[in-house]
């Protein structure tokens, strides 16, 4: 078949189909349907591409090969040229076979001439992933005539500490778990080839129950863009699902009483009947106890934060969490709102001014309202560790603590929340007049990724705009929890 006609299969293209025959065709044929990534998810792969460039000093002497992805065959001779020149270690490997082309991150030739494959990942341990991401770079590289006797991940060490940089990497031996996954490529490029031919159909697209799916960047652009309504996906738990999707059921509003009463536990019960009936449940008495606790004045709190896989500054540990801004909205007992705000704007280490900050902004008594404690709890215990002289006011603003998530999570159901009860869900539904939707950074993964961008430019005007946009999106989560204290107080 003339080349031109079929698609090469890269490592990313072989894992997207096994996650979903659907999301490799759009890969290889409809590319540009694809959804824009997200804040956390350009996050994620900018810390991916830095941990694996770091990796490289762990290797001095080996070759470097200069890949570019669109000239790839350059790649591949460059590649060639330096094993028949005896190279040991050769960083960003290009390999193929036929169709099938790899880049592997490390191969190391061994004594008896065989190779060491190593594949760099920035997460913390070794994931199930991993495993037939390696075998399929065994695959190409044995079919194109070199033998692989050993397969390991390099991965983020959350003991390290930067700058000691091999600390912050651990080296993890899956040979095993490879060659137990190696039988299975050749049935899974069976289903891959056909779609990889220009003209293959397009396998069905519609909504499935998936973790393959949460973050597929064609969810909402392809397989769910026609759902007009809450499909059982959303709102059902999957040990349910099964007898549904017999009966051909997508949207809540078809399922039938008695699979109510005989399939569903009691929460997804009482999801799908309020749902169904667009009924709001409000625990009044609970709601009226819980707000009685609240002591005046009454802060609204919420943090901003980063982790990375390649440590920021010194004595930082890979992802190790770090609040670089924070938005705190005061309510006093006569009804007067205060703002203040922080953000870090310089390149280094936030902690100790967000500590400080804090420290002068909170005061000894008053309630503090979150949204989800975990996070301002756990920012608060971390910074409380580092910081002995700050440590009684912390720990006295993790005593008071007051959460304001369980409340519309158990007793205020709206049922356009649907099953859901952040606060990005909320907060459109009881206040429309506030939307992050009008804001430049919308989410923490954008937040994160912004302020990154903010301390690392030589750009006044950018870092100052990016900064705005910071304090307005942290802004708003504060304001909003103020708004919905006030729609719980109105009852």
């Amino acid at each position: 078949m003339n080349r031109t006609q079929q698609k090469t299969l890269s490592k990313s293209s072989f894992m997207a189909g096994l996650d979903c025959p659907r999301k490799l065709w759009q890969l290889l044929w409809d590319r540009s349907s694809a959804a824009p990534f997200s804040g956390m998810s350009l996050l994620i792969m900018e810390m991916g591409t830095r941990f694996g460039i770091l990796a490289h000093q762990l290797y001095p002497g080996a070759t470097l090969i200069d890949v570019d992805y669109r000239y790839l065959d350059q790649a591949l001779l460059d590649t060639q040229a330096a094993i028949d020149a005896g190279a040991t270690t050769i960083l960003e490997a290009c390999f193929v076979h036929e169709r099938f082309r790899v880049v592997s991150d490390v191969v190391e030739r061994q004594a008896d001439g065989s190779w060491h494959l190593t594949e760099v990942k920035s997460s913390t341990s070794v994931k199930a992933r991993h495993y037939p991401d390696l075998a399929y770079q065994k695959w190409v590289m044995q079919q194109a005539g070199y033998r692989v006797s050993k397969c390991s991940v390099l991965h983020a060490n959350r003991g390290g500490s930067w700058p000691d940089v091999a600390s912050i990497f651990k080296l993890v031996d899956v040979t095993k778990e490879v060659d137990d996954w190696y039988p299975d490529i050749e049935p899974a490029l069976e289903t891959m080839r056909p779609l990889m031919v220009k003209g293959s159909a397009a396998p069905e697209a519609r909504p499935l129950f998936s973790k393959n799916c949460l973050d597929c960047p064609f969810k909402e652009t392809v397989c769910w863009k026609d759902i007009e309504d809450f499909t059982i996906y959303e709102v059902i738990n999957a040990s349910s699902l099964a007898v549904l999707e017999a009966e051909g059921i997508l949207y809540i509003k078809d399922v039938p009483a008695e699979q109510i009463e005989q399939s569903l536990n009691k929460k997804d019960r009482a999801n799908v009947v309020r749902i169904q009936q667009q009924r709001i449940d409000i625990q009044q008495d609970v709601i009226k106890s819980r707000l009685d606790e609240l002591v005046t004045p009454i802060y609204f709190l919420d943090f901003e934060s980063i982790a990375t896989a390649v440590p920021l500054f010194d004595s930082i540990a890979p992802w190790k969490q770090m609040a670089f801004q924070y938005s705190l909205h005061i309510l006093h007992e006569d009804g007067r709102l205060e703002h203040r705000e922080y953000l870090h704007r310089e390149a280094s280490d936030p902690s100790a001014a967000v500590a400080k900050r804090l420290c002068e902004d909170i005061g000894d008594v008053g309630s503090i309202v979150v949204y989800y404690a975990t996070m301002e709890r756990g920012v608060l215990n971390s910074l409380r560790n580092q910081f002995p002289e700050y440590a009684p006011a912390l720990k006295s603003m993790t005593e008071r603590l007051w959460d304001l998530h369980p409340v519309f999570e158990k007793q205020y159901r709206h049922w356009k929340f649907g099953s859901k009860s952040s606060i990005k869900v909320v907060l459109p539904v009881l206040v429309p007049a506030l939307s992050y939707k009008d804001l430049e950074v919308q989410e923490g993964g954008a937040a994160s990724l912004g302020w990154l961008r903010m301390i690392e430019s030589g750009d006044a005007g950018f870092k100052e705009s990016i900064a705005k946009d910071l304090l307005d999106y942290c802004g708003l989560d504060t304001l909003a929890m103020v708004e919905l204290v006030k729609i719980l107080r109105k009852g």
